[in-house]
């Protein structure tokens, strides 16, 4: 397997951290997007088994997030705009490296809603879509006060540290959550209030346009997850016009399908799903 890293300067000045995992002889690329706070190393595990199925990975440390912008995460970012246009870019390089191959995408958490909104909006030509507990939906019970009172926080007061993930609701399996939580290229503390608040935006963007999604989808969530609603995948499911689409959830699964308890079952689940379609 070779294993590349490379900076990539994006269109407003931007410098991210962008990593590639290569078979000697690929017969597909992926392009895989990571989810708030983290970062994409920790996709090593699941990268190394797509490589094993001759599926070339490629990855970047988004905006705010990793190694990128001098490696101090904030887990900040202006607009989500600026992101999809990461994500458009890259996923050109991608397929530019891989001329003539069937390219996917991959996208989990953040990364995931991010993807969908891509997909809507760009209309790539991708042979197919991963979406992990991706970020579609907020979570039930989430104050509607709250939310209306977010636009002006966000304009007002963007870097404030708005709203705290729960780590321990990552993984059932201890030592992942403790991997997490003792990683320094892991944002941990309060999302800033303008990230919040441009993900709110991306996700009622999705809801409202879900019917137009015409991709091959893979969508898999956990039924425990606590920090991504599993409604809002299977909303994007249901309502989505891809001719080929599917839905697993994992019963009592949390966040990080790939890190708990089934990640054997959920990986190998996923690369099937590529390995079929190319």
């Amino acid at each position: 397997m070779n294993h590349l890293e490379t900076t990539y300067k994006t269109h407003d000045g931007k410098e991210l951290h962008l990593q590639a995992w290569m078979p000697e002889f690929p017969k597909a690329a992926l392009l895989l997007v990571h989810g708030l706070g983290e970062h994409s190393s920790r996709y090593v595990n699941l990268a190394e088994k797509f490589v094993e199925a001759g599926i070339s990975v490629f990855s970047f440390d988004g905006r705010g997030h990793g190694k990128s912008e001098k490696g101090k995460p904030t887990a900040y970012y202006e607009s989500a705009e600026d992101y999809l246009k990461d994500i458009d870019a890259l996923f050109g390089k991608v397929k530019s490296y891989s001329p003539g191959l069937p390219a996917f995408i991959y996208g989990h958490s953040m990364g995931g809603g991010l993807v969908a909104a891509y997909v809507l909006k760009y209309k790539p030509e991708a042979t197919g879509v991963i979406l992990s507990s991706a970020a579609i939906k907020e979570a039930e019970g989430t104050s509607k006060i709250l939310m209306a009172l977010s636009s002006i926080i966000s304009k007002y007061f963007p870097k404030l540290k708005a709203l705290k993930l729960d780590a321990n609701k990552v993984s059932r399996i201890p030592a992942e959550v403790e991997k997490y939580l003792n990683d320094p290229l892991v944002y941990t503390e309060a999302i800033p209030a303008r990230t919040g608040y441009e993900l709110l935006q991306l996700m009622r963007y999705i809801q409202s346009h879900a019917s137009e999604f015409d991709l091959p989808v893979l969508l898999i969530h956990g039924s425990n997850d606590g920090l991504t609603n599993p409604k809002g995948s299977e909303l994007l499911f249901q309502k989505a016009k891809s001719s080929d689409k599917s839905l697993q959830i994992f019963l009592g699964g949390y966040h990080e399908l790939i890190n708990d308890l089934d990640r054997e079952e959920v990986i190998q689940l996923i690369v099937n799903w590529v390995e079929k379609r190319i």
